[in-house]
């Protein structure tokens, strides 16, 4: 934070003149979050520019420019204070709170975030995974419906089968069991249960 007022102190200044120059980045480092770069006007490269005003924060939001792509890096007064303002292309982009208890990421390959320990949700091109993925997919309704109607009807099927194959065996000295079970068969050939996938691997939780 000290850096900040130091940083809006020296813009203050009356007698202090500030100035940017276009440069090329060379290198990105995200762990110290600066980058080395140099200007077009072929003048020295620049070690360590910061991304952000505190040179030493680990939290708020900063933009990692892509390596080859033009930034503007702002001075104070002697030039003591480079700093990134402006960015033609970015990498990524990563937003820390404060303790650190939530953060996201965006980048190429999707965004990332966490929410203290147990919070996470990843969306991809493959699809969105909830707190690590470990109970599988989300289910899909639609296809809840469709196998239950499956199973409603092979009961009902049942039902009138075992209904035929009691009728068929007859009574008295007349029951034949045989007959009995040829007649349930009979009326159980059409019927099956094939349940559908219900798994949503698009949404994993």
């Amino acid at each position: 934070m000290s850096n900040i007022k130091d940083l809006i102190r020296e813009l203050a200044k009356g007698d202090g003149e500030a100035y940017g120059l276009i440069c090329t980045v060379d290198s990105v480092d995200k762990e110290a979050r600066t980058v080395d770069c140099t200007p077009i006007d072929e003048g020295a490269p620049l070690l360590g520019v910061n991304l952000q005003a505190n040179q030493n924060g680990k939290v708020g939001v900063v933009s990692y420019p892509r390596v080859g792509s033009y930034v503007v890096v702002g001075f104070v007064a002697d030039g003591s204070a480079g700093v990134v303002l402006l960015t033609d292309n970015i990498e990524s982009v990563e937003i820390t709170t404060a303790e650190d208890k939530s953060r996201a990421v965006i980048d190429d390959d999707g965004v990332r975030i966490n929410v203290g320990d147990d919070i996470s949700a990843e969306l991809t091109a493959d699809g969105i995974v909830l707190n690590g993925g470990s109970l599988g997919g989300l289910v899909i309704l639609e296809k809840i419906k469709s196998n239950l109607d499956q199973l409603k009807k092979y009961v009902e099927t049942m039902k009138s089968a075992v209904s035929s194959g009691l009728k068929a065996v007859g009574a008295g000295t007349a029951a034949n069991g045989t007959t009995g079970a040829s007649a349930f068969d009979g009326a159980m050939a059409s019927a099956s249960i094939n349940f559908e996938d219900m798994e949503n691997e698009k949404v994993k939780q």
